[in-house]
């Protein structure tokens, strides 16, 4: 993820990032791919293979939103991870 992000301000200088599984569809229109100003956007809390409930209660992932900004604060993804 930290080399995609570092690739794709090659190309443009965007303001907000969406890091997303392959196997997850949005399944409700409404839920706009964008950055809140006010941090991270978690777009998949809950999905139909869970039954619609988080699967753990401090996970985020699958889809999430985050502005450059906010991207370079917390100095990017671990590279472990």
């Amino acid at each position: 993820m930290n080399i995609g992000y570092v690739e794709a301000l090659k190309v443009y200088d965007f303001d907000c990032f969406v890091f997303h599984d392959v196997d997850l569809v949005p399944e409700d229109d409404r839920n706009l791919y964008e950055c809140p100003p006010d941090g991270p956007k978690h777009m998949s809390v809950a999905v139909n293979k869970w039954k619609y409930k988080l699967q753990y209660p401090k996970y985020i992932g699958g889809v999430t939103t985050l502005s450059t900004t906010k991207y370079r604060e917390i100095n990017g993804f671990a590279n472990g991870f």
